[in-house]
């Protein structure tokens, strides 16, 4: 916008421009209380649902959300099952320092504790803990880690505080062995101190084992009889050695009638073992059945003639054996 002014000079009136600027008026402060309306009216406005109109219908005064759900016989066969399972009697005994022993495997532990008390579950000795346990309340029962002793029969623990009386949940302590499931329950002051596990199937295992391990000892050492635990009365001595070094001719060489013996200097067992050959009516050398045992050839035959070869050609080292009276 433009104004003119006129003033004079002399008797001369003279124009000039004068240029003017409109200045916007004044905004108002915005209103608090119109801002804080305006955004109750939203929150309390109904959702819009896209492609189904202004709004979804509102939810029935009287609607209950479904709070169970009906199992099949099937479901209720398995958690009969459980349930049996988890009331069977599983009689707890007296163990040592204070400990209370259960069964593994027969039936649900349970564990009582109380508030300010401490309740200790005990792992089997080497056992390790795998993971995190994992506990229906979380929120009411303070669970933790602890072990003593060293090495591979270190035990660990989990320590159980209970933060009121009255709390009935469940635990599932998963370990490189097996896995725990208890009951937990929280009493206003009885409490057990220790609990720990007896394995019966394992003590029965190890058991069988050990029978399996010691007949085999029984039959290996009936089918390899040693030398001292043959029978004196049937032992015949009389047999010849000649040839070869101190470290390759035998100490001695018997037989109990069915099986000759040659025992071996104790040098043998850093050395090459020759090889035990028959001699024939030919004079020739054959293989024979024959084992070596705490230094001892075990043959499974009598002869009359042998011979210990320790390499080839005409550099062999031999050793003639021969009965008496049949050189």
């Amino acid at each position: 916008m433009k104004l003119f002014f006129l003033f004079s000079v002399g008797s001369v009136l003279l124009a000039q421009t004068v240029p003017v600027t409109r200045r916007p008026a004044p905004q108002t402060p915005p209103n608090l209380q119109d801002i804080a309306a305006g955004v109750q009216a939203l929150e309390q406005a109904e959702p819009v649902v896209p492609g189904f109109g202004k709004s979804a219908a509102p939810i029935p005064k009287d609607f209950k959300p479904r709070t169970d759900v009906p199992l099949s016989p099937t479901a209720a066969a398995a958690v009969a099952a459980s349930q049996q399972w988890g009331t069977q009697t599983n009689t707890p005994a007296a163990g040592a320092d204070g400990r209370v022993l259960y069964s593994y495997g027969a039936g649900m532990p349970t564990v009582v504790c109380a508030p300010l008390r401490v309740c200790i579950v005990e792992m089997e000795p080497g056992e390790k803990i795998v993971g995190e346990p994992h506990i229906g309340d979380a929120v009411r029962w303070n669970v933790a880690p602890a072990i003593y002793g060293e090495g591979p029969q270190a035990t660990a623990l989990i320590v159980l505080k209970p933060q009121a009386p009255g709390l009935d949940t469940n635990m599932l302590i998963t370990t490189d062995r097996r896995a725990y499931y208890l009951r937990l329950i929280s009493k206003p002051a009885d409490y057990i101190a220790r609990i720990a596990f007896a394995y019966p199937d394992d003590d029965q295992h190890r058991w069988q084992r050990h029978l399996v391990e010691q007949r085999a000892t029984e039959e290996q050492t009936r089918a390899e009889v040693l030398p001292a635990m043959i029978a004196v009365e049937k032992m015949h001595f009389d047999y010849r050695i000649a040839g070869g070094d101190e470290h390759l001719r035998p100490l001695r060489v018997f037989d109990d009638g069915a099986k000759t013996y040659i025992q071996m200097p104790p040098a043998i067992e850093h050395m090459e073992a020759p090889v035990l050959l028959v001699i024939g009516t030919d004079g020739q050398g054959t293989m024979t059945n024959y084992r070596v045992q705490q230094q001892t050839y075990i043959v499974d035959r009598l002869f009359d003639r042998a011979r210990l070869v320790l390499g080839v050609g005409k550099k062999a080292q031999k050793v003639e054996i021969s009965r008496a009276g049949k050189e």
